[in-house]
């Protein structure tokens, strides 16, 4: 048997669900820097690190309490 293991993580429609935020939000933070890069396997198929919730979530939160833009965020995280 030839069983292919299947990858650990979250799909972005997963992650943004948890997180509360949309899709494209999730990848203007990859596109800034603000997240690890997801684990591609496939041109299609990316799997995120379960802690990327947390992160987008104090993200949100220096943004709303804190009126912190993302440049200042990247550099706090």
């Amino acid at each position: 048997m030839n069983e292919q293991k299947k990858p650990t993580g979250l799909k972005i429609s997963q992650l943004a669900r948890l997180a509360d935020v949309p899709a494209p939000t999730i990848k203007h933070y990859l596109k800034e820097g603000l997240l690890p890069r997801p684990l591609k396997t496939g041109r299609t198929m990316s799997y995120y690190d379960v802690e990327c919730v947390e992160r987008i979530r104090l993200i949100k939160r220096l943004q709303t309490e804190r009126f912190f833009p993302l440049t200042v965020i990247k550099r706090i995280i």
